[in-house]
């Protein structure tokens, strides 16, 4: 019974370290692209095309820890570490005042 206790809590403790674009005011210059560097011939490879502090395991799910599609398509946030994609199709979205979109549109707006 303890140890299902301990490792409840170790996985509730995980979930609520979870590094939330939406956890901060949104402001736009804080925002960059996540792309740093070239992109590898392979996917494998692709780990120096973005900022090292995006490895975090607290900031990967946020991106399926393919650093590809997030140097194509992020925006990192390096003063608070924060990552969001900005997928094709972000500006069908129904929903205008979600963070995501406010963040897309707002760094799209600037360039």
């Amino acid at each position: 019974m303890r140890k299902s206790v301990v490792c409840l809590a170790a996985v509730a403790s995980l979930l609520c370290a979870k590094a939330s674009a939406c956890d901060h005011p949104i402001v736009i210059s804080n925002w960059k692209s996540c792309s740093v560097g070239p992109l590898s011939e392979d996917a494998e490879n692709d780990w120096p095309a973005v900022p090292a502090w995006t490895k975090s395991p607290k900031i990967t799910p946020y991106f399926d820890n393919e650093p590809r599609m997030l140097a194509l398509h992020g925006l990192c946030n390096e003063k608070f570490q924060r990552v969001i994609l900005c997928l094709p199709g972000w500006q069908e979205d129904d929903d205008k005042d979600t963070c995501e979109y406010l963040i897309c549109s707002g760094f799209e707006a600037q360039h």
